[in-house]
């Protein structure tokens, strides 16, 4: 479906949008779902108010818009009590029907657990899709398969390195060098960043990554290689810890969470109450 070649853009697009309305919307907030011609849904939104919402489609100047628009046959929408239930209803509506012209929360995605145990005078790390039982320290669930394995596994690699000081990234353990992270690594570590470590995963604080890249910046690497390969494993570390750890600590925080774990069947309707 194109737009009329006859008329004014903009003329086709609201006649379009007005088309599309049976009624026109109450001015309470709610969700709508855009439809084409087939009846198949092309977008899902929520609005603090319905009726503003929907009909600024008739000017919007944004190209994905008009191009969704040139395919638009049918709008509805249901009101919801807050906009709170439009933010959750909405984000449900997105991750079930997964709407072209969307896309947040539409990609299934993988979800984690970071958890440590002591094991005499070392530590124990695992990776892990649930809650295991036997351990005392559980952090997460954390949002995305490469952004956590890739995370905890800079985590390790830095902790190894300033547990043994190595001048060369070859040295490493074969299963740090892994292209997948290990789903358990046990490493020797002292109380006080055990400390750090416990602070960091659970986002209250970024001390631990300060502490490795100042150790990293301190070494006398064999070669280039190995400079550039740890200064990679320390952005990899901070970006986890902004998108894992700190985001959880700061949802917790403004969504007044008393749980210490955030539950996989949860946290994209919290991360979408944040964002709303």
């Amino acid at each position: 479906m194109t737009l009329d070649l006859f008329e004014p853009a903009a003329v086709t697009q609201k006649e379009r949008v007005n088309h599309a309305m049976s009624e026109l919307p109450p001015h309470q907030p709610g969700v709508y779902t855009m439809y084409d011609r087939h009846d198949q849904v092309l977008y899902v939104g929520k609005a603090k108010d319905l009726q503003q919402r929907i009909t600024s489609y008739r000017y919007s100047k944004s190209k994905k818009v008009q191009r969704m628009v040139a395919h638009l046959h049918r709008i509805g929408y249901e009101v919801c009590n807050t906009e709170t239930d439009a933010i959750l209803l909405e984000n449900l509506l997105i991750r079930s029907l997964r709407p072209p012209f969307n896309q947040a929360n539409k990609k299934p995605e993988t979800y984690y657990y970071i958890s440590t145990t002591r094991r005499g005078n070392k530590r124990e790390f695992r990776l892990s899709m649930s809650v295991p039982d036997e351990y005392p320290n559980v952090y997460g669930c954390f949002k995305g398969h490469l952004k956590t394995r890739k995370g905890l596994g800079a985590l390790l690699k830095l902790l190894y390195l300033m547990g043994r000081p190595i001048r060369s990234a070859h040295y490493l353990p074969s299963q740090l060098l892994s292209r997948i992270t290990p789903q358990k690594f046990t490493l020797t570590m002292d109380p006080q960043t055990g400390v750090l470590v416990n602070q960091f995963l659970k986002g209250a604080s970024s001390l631990l990554a300060d502490e490795l890249e100042e150790f990293v910046l301190g070494m006398k690497f064999k070669d280039k290689f190995t400079e550039n390969y740890f200064d990679n494993e320390l952005e990899l570390l901070r970006t986890f810890f902004t998108l894992g750890p700190q985001r959880n600590f700061r949802m917790k925080e403004e969504l007044n969470l008393q749980s210490e774990l955030i539950d996989q069947d949860k946290i994209d309707d919290l991360m979408a109450l944040m964002k709303g």
